[in-house]
């Protein structure tokens, strides 16, 4: 069977985390990934994928080709604007003007090509005052709100352990408007631009604490809503148990809630679920001391004998040896062409006619130049002089 985007050509400029993230799910649905270097990036050192061929921990590498291009010469741009001609997506991770000075921005390329779809990816988007300010991450989920809102037990703003701005807004937010846009161009026939700013992207996933002050309510920094837990929702936490890990507890709706007390041996509870001040300490008291009388899994087993929203709180390793996670395909080990086999993190996405495949690997910087080259209509001879002139990589 076919993927979902065979026939999709994306030329991927975004080199950072969220493009590669956007590009890997791009790619596992079936499009065909070049991601486009400038000649010898590896000159300018730091931590490109590219540098460790034979660790392949991130699924960048994966459903991708690479070539390396140097746009800042003429025959490097022309090269570029054929290939344009030839693509369905272009993305790019540069700073907003930076596309315009290497003359390959979405006004230049739509010439080359009406039907091309093409999506930058920034922190703060195209416009408005912040459009030139640089950041990463943690900047982007601080002027977000989600930064102020998530306190460690010294009551100062936690890092969260993942890129939520990167990968979950930004990366997924960009796939998001590229398949949009695709599906647009099959009406019009014509392509469209696509701006994502990380920032927007943030405010999004915050909405739910957000409308509180959108209808005039003040909130705090910590901002107490249903997601906050500690010391709010007895019933919305995350509790120590005996052996020291914890288990999370989501028991929202009432018939959830009333399972938990009975189960946990508090049926007295069950009518002060919204109950405020003293009460609901008291509740809050009883579950923490309950829990600790029991490991984690004694716990799970407990209470999944019926319906109360609870799982374990996993490190790194326990997620990736989980039952659930194997069965899903998360954790999946697919064919590498030089290591026999290769553990990776599994398609986020699953498509009933459209399964999942690790078509190729991208094991070292510029592995594709030549076939694209070639495929552009390029001679041997040619390439091996635009090389050596470190126009093409």
């Amino acid at each position: 069977m076919a993927a979902a985007l065979d026939g999709i050509r994306v030329l991927d400029m975004a080199w950072q985390g969220p493009g590669t993230f956007c590009s890997t799910i791009l790619g596992d649905l079936g499009a065909e990934v070049i991601k486009v270097y400038e000649a010898h990036p590896e000159r300018r050192g730091g931590p490109l994928a590219f540098m460790y061929p034979d660790v392949p921990i991130f699924p960048g590498w994966r459903n991708c080709k690479t070539m390396g291009i140097n746009l800042k010469t003429k025959e490097g741009l022309a090269i570029f604007r054929k290939l344009a001609k030839t693509a369905d997506v272009i993305m790019e991770g540069f700073r907003p003007g930076a596309t315009t000075r290497l003359k390959v921005d979405y006004d230049s390329m739509k010439k080359v090509n009406p039907r091309i779809v093409y999506a930058s990816l920034s922190g703060y988007g195209q416009d408005g005052p912040y459009r030139d300010v640089v950041g990463h991450d943690i900047n982007y989920i601080a002027i977000g709100g989600l930064l102020g809102t998530t306190r460690g037990s010294d009551g100062a703003p936690a890092i969260p352990r993942t890129v939520l701005a990167d990968f979950a807004a930004g990366g997924m937010s960009t796939v998001i408007g590229i398949l949009a846009a695709l599906m647009a161009r099959e009406k019009s026939g014509k392509g469209q631009y696509v701006d994502v700013s990380m920032t927007d992207a943030i405010v999004g996933l915050m909405m739910p604490v957000l409308l509180p002050a959108l209808i005039g309510e003040t909130i705090s920094e910590q901002g107490e809503n249903i997601a906050t837990g500690e010391e709010h929702r007895p019933w919305y936490n995350v509790y120590k148990t005996k052996d020291g890990k914890y288990i999370s507890v989501g028991s929202v709706e009432p018939w959830f809630y009333t399972n938990l007390c009975k189960l946990l041996g508090c049926e007295r509870y069950i009518e002060h679920q919204y109950a405020e001040g003293e009460k609901r300490a008291e509740i809050l008291q009883y579950f923490t001391k309950t829990f600790l009388t029991k490991t984690r899994d004694e716990w799970l087993k407990i209470l999944r004998q019926k319906d109360t929203c609870v799982a374990p709180v996993y490190s790194p390793e326990e997620v990736i040896r989980d039952p659930h996670m194997l069965a899903r395909g998360m954790i999946t080990k697919v064919p590498h062409p030089t290591l026999g086999e290769a553990r990776q993190i599994g398609p986020i996405i699953k498509l009933s006619r459209s399964p999942f495949k690790a078509r190729n690997w991208a094991r070292r910087f510029g592995q594709h130049t030549d076939e694209i080259m070639r495929q552009l209509g390029y001679t041997k001879v040619r390439i091996k002089k635009l090389r050596d002139a470190e126009i093409i990589g």
